[in-house]
């Protein structure tokens, strides 16, 4: 059976735009979608679903509801997707985990400014379940167009020590090539040096290198896509919330921090997260070799 694209929903907005992306992103690579609630989404988020709920409804029938209009919007959406949804005891976290360790990828949205701050504290969705998730997660923000492929490009941030067989690197390669788009390999590195001192060609042909062996042109052969490069002097936040405004998908690393699964993130993906105008997709790696310095690790 293929693995589905696993979306989870609460009833927000914000989550029926993650809906719709990840209906999309089924259809796009010819899988099912798997839709899930958490029973318990509205007390850990803070915000009980029982204060909008109508007198006379039970919660059990809010959820059936949250559960039934989510994959009517899916079908509507996309016909051609098979869709299965189901309500999850549970909280959050837990629940789109588990949903994950057998999903292609698991998406999920924010609910605005507010909302997307909390999700971003110790102990969030957001965070929480990309530090655990065994799958690809990827963030729908609020800016986030309906349909995919409007910019025709998949940017990938490329870190010290990631080589071509990188976890994020297939993910971002399939990605372009299913959307049949160019693929933007970034690389950020720090420079010291003042405006009034001469190139750093030694560092700019270490950074040519790097991304040269984590995206080879045999990649690009091999997928029938054009791979692009670019390395950027400065934060890495800035280059690749930049590169994210003519993309329609940014793929980022995670490093493995605390066993095989657990993960960190980390300043950089926290800021693409709160600023990227295109979905995130956090895809967890290993632990490169040293760097070297006049790097920036973005994945």
């Amino acid at each position: 059976m293929d693995k589905p694209v696993t979306v989870g929903v609460d009833g927000s907005a914000s989550s029926m735009r993650a809906l719709d992306w990840a209906a999309d992103e089924a259809a796009l690579h010819g899988r099912p979608l798997r839709i899930v609630h958490a029973s318990v989404w509205e007390r850990f988020e803070g915000a009980t679903a029982a204060e909008d709920i109508p007198d006379g409804r039970t919660e059990a029938a809010a959820l059936e509801e949250i559960i039934t209009d989510a994959e009517t919007r899916a079908r509507e959406r996309r016909p051609e997707v098979r869709v299965h949804s189901e309500v999850l005891p549970g909280e959050p976290i837990d629940v789109l985990v588990r949903a994950g360790e057998d999903a292609f990828a698991l998406v999920v949205g924010h609910r605005g400014h507010r909302a997307l701050m909390r999700h971003l504290s110790t102990g969030s969705v957001v965070s929480g379940v990309a530090e655990r998730a065994w799958c690809p997660v990827v963030v729908v923000g609020g800016s986030t167009p309906g349909r995919p492929s409007g910019h025709r490009q998949v940017v990938l941030g490329v870190g010290e020590g990631t080589d071509a067989g990188a976890a994020h690197v297939a993910f971002a390669l399939h990605e372009a090539q299913a959307r049949d788009c160019d693929l933007m390999a970034v690389h950020a590195r720090s420079r010291r040096e003042t405006r009034h001192d001469p190139p750093d060609l030694g560092s700019s042909l270490a950074a040519d290198t790097l991304l040269s062996t984590a995206v080879p042109d045999r990649a690009a052969a091999e997928s029938g896509i054009t791979i692009l490069r670019q390395v950027v002097d400065g934060p890495a936040h800035h280059a690749l919330t930049q590169a994210a405004h003519n993309a329609d998908l940014l793929v980022l690393g995670v490093r493995h921090r605390h066993g095989p699964v657990r993960r960190e993130l980390g300043p950089t993906h926290h800021t693409a997260l709160r600023h990227s105008p295109c979905p995130v997709a956090l895809v967890g790696v290993p632990w490169p070799s040293p760097r070297r310095p006049g790097t920036v690790d973005v994945g």
